[in-house]
């Protein structure tokens, strides 16, 4: 499980299909003053949002429960932010490098 608050640790996480926990106890805050989003959090959330510590602490004691509920909204993460992400993108950088001629170093 990931327990995270505006990190883009979230994206990197989304890929194990496993909880995340967003502790959002500012989001007024952040989303409207401090930086905002790039896109719509409280829309695309792959896990709830929580606003206090008690609902936090609440989650993470029903993880299995937050798991299966957000299963979906994990999934559509995924689909839309860690498309490209399918664990090749070493393979796929060096055969692009590959094909435009690139030497390997001597």
């Amino acid at each position: 499980m990931l327990i995270s608050d505006y990190s883009s640790a979230i994206f990197d996480f989304a890929l194990t299909d496993r909880p995340i926990l967003l502790f959002t106890y500012d989001l007024a805050h952040y989303r409207d003053t401090l930086r905002g989003f790039n896109f719509d959090l409280e829309e695309k959330a792959p896990g709830p949002l929580l606003a206090d510590s008690a609902s936090l602490i609440e989650a993470v004691r029903n993880a299995d429960a937050i798991g299966a509920e957000y299963a979906g909204a994990r999934a559509a993460f995924r689909e839309e932010f860690c498309d490209l992400d399918n664990g090749d993108a070493a393979e796929r950088v060096v055969d692009r490098m590959l094909a435009m001629g690139a030497e390997p170093a001597k």
